[in-house]
C-alpha cells in the first residue's frame, strides 16, 4: 500500500473515532479517482461535503497542457477532468511569456517561476469544484498514530496559511483508474494472452474490481488491446484489477508543504459542523 493510501485510511479512521456520532457518517470516496475527493461526510444519509486528506508533503492537483510551437502558447487539454478557469488561463499565459523555458518538459520537470498566488487560487478553485470544505493533514503516516497532535484540520479558505505551494511543468503518466464493465472483455482477452483464465468478476466495495484467475500469487502487468491492466493478488486466486495509463502527457503539477500547526479557531469551526 502506498503512503497516500495509508494517509487516506488513517485520516478516515481518525475522523470516525473522534467525530462519528448519531446521524453523522464518514465514508472513503476518492481513492485513485482524482475527480473525487477522499472522504465524504453524510448527515442522516445526505451528502454534506467532502474532506481532502493529505500528507504534510504532497502533490495537490494537476492539469494537462500541451505546448504549441507555432503560436508559442500552451493549450489546456480537453481531456482534463475540469474545464479551464481563469486561474489556469493566467498560469498558461505566464508560461507563454517564457515559452522557450517551458516548451520541452521532461520527467524531472521545470519549476514554474511566477507569483505563487496563482497556485493558491488554482488549488482553491479546484477543490471547491469537488465540494471540498475542509482539509485533514496527517504528519506521521503509516504508524496508525491516532493522537490529535498528529492531525491538522482546517477550512479550505485558510489553505495558504498552512502550506507553501510550488508548481512544475513535467511529463507524468496519468493516474490509474478502476475498470468498468466495458473493460471486462478486454481484461479477459489480456489475461488469456498470458495463459490465464478468468472465471469471475465482482466487487466487494462497489468501486474496486476483483477477479478469480488461475495464476500464481504475484502482481502482473498485461497489455491489452487499448489499455494496460495490473492484476495484484489479494488471496488465493483472487486479484484486484487496475487500469493503468498509457499516456505520458505534460502536466502542470502543484506541490505543497505544511508550514503551520493546528490553529484552534479552525478546529473549532470544524467541530461546530457536528452540533
Amino acid at each position: 500500500m502506498k503512503n497516500w493510501q495509508k494517509c487516506e485510511e488513517e485520516c478516515l479512521k481518525y475522523l470516525q473515532i473522534n467525530y462519528s456520532k448519531k446521524g453523522y457518517d464518514f465514508e472513503a470516496e476518492g481513492g485513485s479517482d482524482s475527480t473525487k475527493s477522499d472522504i465524504l461526510l453524510k448527515k442522516y444519509g445526505m451528502v454534506t461535503f467532502y474532506i481532502e486528506s493529505k500528507m504534510s508533503q504532497a502533490q495537490c492537483g494537476q492539469f494537462v497542457a500541451f505546448p504549441d510551437p507555432k503560436s508559442r502558447t500552451f493549450d489546456y487539454s480537453r481531456a482534463n477532468a475540469y474545464p479551464i478557469n481563469i486561474h489556469s488561463e493566467l498560469i498558461l499565459e505566464k508560461m507563454a511569456e517564457d515559452f522557450d523555458r517551458y516548451k520541452n518538459p521532461g520527467t524531472d520537470g521545470i519549476e514554474l517561476l511566477m507569483d505563487n498566488g496563482l497556485f493558491y487560487s488554482w488549488i482553491g478553485e479546484f477543490y471547491k469544484e469537488k465540494n471540498v470544505k475542509y482539509f485533514i493533514i496527517e504528519k506521521d503516516v503509516g504508524n496508525n498514530n491516532m493522537s490529535s497532535n498528529n492531525f491538522v484540520i482546517f477550512p479550505i479558505e485558510h489553505f495558504q496559511h498552512y502550506f507553501n505551494v510550488s508548481a512544475k511543468y513535467r511529463r507524468k503518466k496519468s493516474g490509474s483508474s478502476n475498470p468498468t464493465e466495458n473493460d471486462y472483455s478486454e481484461i479477459t482477452k489480456a489475461a488469456k494472452s498470458e495463459g490465464f483464465s478468468i472465471t469471475d468478476f465482482y466487487s466487494n466495495d462497489g468501486k474496486h474490481l476483483l477477479v478469480q484467475m488461475n495464476a500464481a500469487p504475484g502482481t502482473y502487468k498485461i497489455i491489452g488491446e487499448n489499455h494496460t491492466f495490473q492484476f495484484k493478488n489479494t488471496s488465493g486466486n483472487e486479484f484486484i484489477v487496475t487500469r493503468l495509463s498509457n499516456t505520458n502527457n505534460p502536466n502542470v503539477i502543484f506541490s505543497i508543504g505544511l508550514i503551520q500547526d493546528q490553529q484552534q479557531r479552525d478546529l473549532d469551526k470544524f467541530e461546530l459542523e457536528f452540533n
